[in-house]
């Protein structure tokens, strides 16, 4: 049989996924414990997707270790299996729910940055409660931030942008410019979907938080 009409393995189901899938463990987390002894600032993304930022901002900043949390079992798979065969022993991928494992999170005061990249709008009423925003987002973050520890949220969703940056101000924990949109603060690496909008010629929103 020719190499052009070999049989295709079938990709996993999503059940696989969710078997494969990284996890955190259960109850309080120490993350100074996740990467066996290494040293370095600690940088959390929220919602990696495809993870393309999380593997490129591991080479832009070789001494970070860098904690990714994902809801989709599906690319928590396939991005802590890509870090591995990158040899990318500062990234550690995980599929979680940012709503929960933040708050079970510690110490206090331990994450230098945390980036949120185009977190889905949920545009419908009924999917509402499923919005990063408000005390419930934000106060884990602040608590989890060294002091001057940076907050960097994008989206290309104007309204939301706005929100963050309301939500960051009514926190009092958070220093934001006036106006509070930046421009690009140079971090070395893009999402997918922020590469995607720049090629689409969209706008893209970024507010850049100082934790105070």
């Amino acid at each position: 049989m020719s190499r052009l009409h070999m049989p295709q393995a079938a990709p996993p189901s999503p059940r696989r996924y969710i078997e494969l899938a990284p996890r955190l463990p259960d109850g309080p987390i120490d993350v100074r414990t996740l990467w066996d002894g290494k040293s370095g600032e600690i940088e959390l993304e929220i919602g990696f997707g495809r993870g393309m930022f999380l593997l490129e901002r591991a080479r832009a900043a070789p001494d970070a270790l860098l904690l990714g949390l994902e809801i989709k079992s599906k690319w928590a798979t396939l991005v802590a299996e890509r870090a591995a065969r990158l040899q990318l022993s500062r990234v550690r991928a995980f599929a979680a729910d940012a709503r929960d494992v933040l708050p079970r999170l510690g110490p206090e005061r331990s994450i230098s940055r945390v980036f949120i990249h185009f977190p889905d709008p949920w545009w419908k009423k009924r999917h509402a409660k499923r919005r990063l925003r408000g005390p419930s987002t934000f106060e884990p973050i602040a608590r989890l931030l060294t002091p001057g520890g940076e907050l960097f949220i994008q989206t290309d969703v104007e309204d939301r942008a706005r929100d963050f940056a309301d939500d960051l101000r009514a926190h009092g924990g958070f220093e934001l410019p006036d106006p509070p949109f930046v421009s690009d603060p140079g971090f070395g690496a893009r999402s997918n979907r922020e590469k995607r909008a720049i090629a689409d010629g969209l706008p893209i929103y970024r507010v850049l938080a100082r934790r105070l």
